[in-house]
């Protein structure tokens, strides 16, 4: 019996050899301020924005390190940062959050003032990512302070904050 129970346990899996959940302790903030980058493809569609889409950017170039951004269109702002925690190389689905000065954008195809813009986006556990706001067009462009937030889980890992300003 005890020779029995010994072969079934050696035809058993080991315990924990299953796909780990990933497990997020933190975002840091490795860099801030103005970027530039190239278009990576067309913009995707993402309805909790206040464009309405995302365009993935590629060939990320940290410019300056500030929190005062021009309110000029084709500026870029925001921050690189990388996600830490377990399994190393795990993508995960963050929740970006960017909060707008008052009163608001005013997309003129809308007739409501936007105030915040919302959408998820992927990432990997250990490797750098950017959190980049771009102004695209003149109704974007309202001076004030910026905040732009990444959450997961229902809990905010990081937040930045940028004054846009008049030149």
């Amino acid at each position: 019996m005890k020779l029995t129970l010994s072969i079934v346990l050696l035809l058993l899996p080991p315990i924990g050899a299953h796909a780990q959940a990933p497990s997020i302790d933190r975002v840091d903030i490795v860099e801030y301020g103005l970027y530039t980058a190239s278009a990576e493809r067309r913009p995707v569609a993402a309805p909790g924005t206040a464009t309405g889409t995302v365009t993935p950017l590629s060939n990320m170039q940290h410019a300056a390190t500030t929190r005062t951004v021009p309110a000029q269109l084709g500026v870029r702002f925001g921050f690189g940062y990388i996600v830490v925690g377990a399994p190393l190389g795990t993508q995960v689905s963050i929740h970006s959050v960017t909060i707008f000065p008052s009163p608001g954008l005013r997309d003129p195809a809308s007739s409501q003032p936007k105030t915040r813009s919302e959408y998820d986006w992927s990432t990997t556990i250990g490797e750098q990512s950017f959190r980049i706001y771009t102004f695209d067009s003149d109704w974007e462009i309202v001076p004030g302070v910026w905040t732009q937030q990444l959450w997961y889980q229902g809990r905010m890992l990081a937040e930045q904050k940028f004054t846009v300003v008049k030149q």
